[in-house]
């Protein structure tokens, strides 16, 4: 378990935040795993963009989007130029906080 705010989370990611800062306490990229204010991480692969999901994990609890470009949805969101990057970013400082 985590514990960062998003505005921690976009310095580490050199992201830029769109939207209210929070707290959040939990990371995923399956929308069938989304806990309440969770962030939820939109990877795009070379057969699936979960961009194209996150208003489902809107819809099923997140609090945040971590995204390539910034959506048309009422959630904050960390933009940065490389999803998968930038997860493997936040793992790596989580892990040594």
């Amino acid at each position: 378990m985590i514990s960062i705010t998003l505005s921690q989370a976009a310095a580490v990611l050199q992201g830029m935040l769109h939207g209210q800062d929070l707290t959040i306490e939990a990371v995923t990229t399956d929308t069938r795993k989304v806990t309440a204010g969770c962030l939820f991480v939109a990877l795009k692969g070379e057969r699936f963009d979960a961009h194209d999901f996150a208003q489902q994990a809107k819809d099923n609890g997140a609090g945040a989007l971590l995204v390539s470009r910034k959506l048309d949805i009422d959630l904050p969101q960390i933009v940065v130029k490389d999803t998968r990057l930038g997860f493997g970013e936040l793992g790596a400082w989580v892990r040594q906080q």
